[in-house]
């Protein structure tokens, strides 16, 4: 690392909050990339008759290889149970964190729920029988218990149906929704889209933007006007109602727009924002005496711009990538929110809220989705804010 980014990563590890985001940040990317370790319904790993086996990482595993009878894959989770009632055979698994994937269909077993469901029935019904009985009692009296009856019964019923609240019995830590799927493993599922998306995303729009806005401020001429206008007028196409356009026209025809389709769109009209800052900067620095006194030496335009241009430039535009990142990812999810993005079978952050407006009487979906957009958007807006204060040009100046 030369001098100057020494500088300015001491400058960035001195701003306590950018880097406890960078960490908080890093680890939940991290944790997000390997859902399948923390978020699955397969085991890790199975130990059975002296044989190791790893499903999570293996097709599906048929269940009569674990002396099961059924010809589909394996239920794990039973599997385990069934282990432990026969800890002498030596048998033993181990399950992720969160035991279910995000496709994970959790089904309730109603047999305790039904037996509370019937003592609570069978104390109301003769504290009712006992006040009738009475003949001091008066129907004011009955008619208030037969309610608590109804609302106490009502409630220990619903435990039946999905969504569920978050149990931490159950391991659905953040509850369920309405199929019965673990919005925590959704959660971290449409993360890793969301963040893969924005990063992609970057990659492209990033390589697309400096190539044309450098060769802009470089070439100049004919060049510099005939882009200039072209942008200006792709600039005024409306990119959202665009997308919207093409996912209307590709659903009436049986189609759905994949994951690749949403990142080319989204490419074809993202890359002229860096374009303007490239440009700009480009005109800057090919006017400084270190270009001037390189094109005295003989070095070619070439060699000018890779070896002289590009590194006083492309480390100021790192200083947009954190917040092109959450620009990404919030237009994902609002494409997703409106129906127009990801397929249905995608996990995703647009759709767990449109699941949380949906459900509104279960409010652990639509906050557990809205703390985690903020908490996201917040470690990288303050990771931004840390880039750009160590890349300050007004501290440190870097001409080569």
């Amino acid at each position: 690392m030369n001098p100057i980014n020494q500088q300015r990563w001491k400058r960035f590890s001195k701003n306590k909050m950018a880097m406890i985001s960078l960490k908080v940040f890093t680890l939940l990317t991290l944790i997000s990339l390997c859902s399948e370790l923390f978020f699955n319904d397969k085991a890790l790993v199975v130990y059975y008759k002296g044989e190791f086996h790893f499903p999570f990482i293996q097709n599906a595993i048929p269940a009569k290889t674990f002396g099961l009878e059924t010809q589909s894959e394996a239920n794990y989770l039973d599997l385990q149970k069934q282990f432990r009632q026969t800890p002498e055979e030596g048998n033993w698994l181990m399950m992720p964190f969160i035991p279910y994937h995000y496709r994970s269909v959790s089904k309730v077993d109603s047999t305790p729920i039904d037996l509370e469901l019937k003592n609570k029935e069978d104390f109301y019904n003769t504290q009712i029988e006992q006040l009738q009985q009475n003949l001091e009692a008066n129907k004011h009296q009955i008619y208030e218990l037969k309610l608590t009856r109804n609302h106490a019964l009502g409630k220990i019923d619903s435990q039946k149906y999905h969504p569920l609240p978050p149990t931490l019995a159950t391991k659905h830590f953040l509850g369920t929704d309405s199929t019965g799927r673990d919005i925590l493993a959704q959660l971290s599922y449409g993360y890793r889209i969301a963040i893969t998306f924005a990063l992609i995303l970057l990659l492209i729009n990033y390589f697309i933007g400096i190539a044309i806005g450098c060769a802009m401020g470089y070439l100049g001429s004919w060049y510099d006007l005939l882009m200039q206008r072209i942008i200006e007028v792709l600039s005024n196409i409306p990119f959202l109602y665009i997308i919207i356009i093409i996912a209307s026209i590709l659903r009436s025809n049986g189609f759905t727009m994949g994951f690749w389709a949403l990142v080319g769109i989204y490419v074809s009209l993202g890359w002229m924002g860096m374009t303007w800052y490239m440009r700009t900067a480009t005109l800057k620095e090919k006017a400084r005496e270190y270009v001037l006194a390189a094109r005295a030496a003989g070095a070619s335009n070439t060699r000018i711009v890779f070896t002289h241009i590009l590194p006083n430039v492309v480390s100021l535009l790192v200083t947009f990538a954190p917040f092109s990142i959450s620009g990404a990812i919030v237009g994902l999810t609002s494409l997703d929110f409106l129906g127009y993005g990801l397929p249905k079978d995608y996990p995703s952050w647009g759709s767990l809220i449109k699941l949380g407006t949906d459900n509104i009487q279960s409010p652990w979906i639509i906050t557990s989705i809205v703390f985690a957009m903020v908490l996201i958007l917040f470690l990288i807006n303050a990771v931004g804010e840390g880039i750009r204060q160590a890349f300050d040009p007004k501290k440190i100046s870097h001409f080569e």
